[in-house]
This record gives structure tokens, C-alpha cells and sequence, in this order.
């Protein structure tokens, strides 16, 4: 009878501590799963953001005059090929300070521009 008793008592003395331990884990996935909702949330408005700076720049250009605009591009007179080649060259000699030398030459096979 005395190992009945014994194991009882332990079951009690454990008991108590392995209920703190579940309500424990309850709480720390319910935090990471809470954080993980809010994390999504944050990451869905990102997209909301390249909007407003869009607007905001759109608002700016309106305020400016058409004529600036029209003076940059006049200074900025410029042949495609001619700026291939300034593109060429400045690749060219970045890679010759690199120690990397080209056989038969760079070849730029396409410029985009960006606006």
C-alpha cells in the first residue's frame, strides 16, 4: 500500500508545476501568432506606401513649371550612342581598376533608362 500512497503523492507534487508549464506554452504561442498577424498587417500596408510617395512627388512636379523641365532636357542634348559609349567607357575603366582586363572588349547589349 505505501507505493500506491507514494506514487499519488508525486503525481500531485508534479501535477501543479506541468499545469504552469501548459498555461505557459498557451500564452507564448498565442504572443508569436499574435505577432505574426500584426507583422502581415504591417507587410499588406507596404504597398499602400509607394502610393503616397507617388502622389506626394506628383503634387511637387505639379508646382514646378513646365519650362525647367524642358531646359534640363534641352542641356542634356544627347545621342543615345553617344551615351552608350560614355556608359561603355566608364564600365571599361572600372573594370580595368578591378584587374579585370577583357579579350575582346565589353559589349553593352541594352540601356534602359530610368525615370
Amino acid at each position: 500500500m505505501t507505493g500506491v500512497f507514494a506514487a499519488s503523492t508525486w503525481w500531485e507534487s508534479v501535477k501543479g508545476p506541468l499545469a504552469d508549464a501548459g498555461v505557459n506554452t498557451i500564452v507564448g504561442l498565442c504572443i508569436v501568432f499574435a505577432s505574426l498577424v500584426l507583422i502581415s498587417f504591417v507587410i499588406s500596408l507596404f504597398k499602400y506606401i509607394g502610393k503616397l510617395d507617388k502622389s506626394s512627388r506628383k503634387n511637387e512636379a505639379g508646382i514646378a513649371p513646365a519650362a525647367t523641365a524642358q531646359a534640363t532636357s534641352a542641356e542634356l542634348n544627347i545621342d543615345n550612342f553617344e551615351l552608350v559609349a560614355v556608359i561603355t567607357a566608364a564600365i571599361s575603366e572600372y573594370e580595368e581598376a578591378r584587374g579585370n582586363f577583357f579579350k575582346d572588349g565589353i559589349v553593352v547589349r541594352s540601356v534602359k533608362k530610368i525615370s
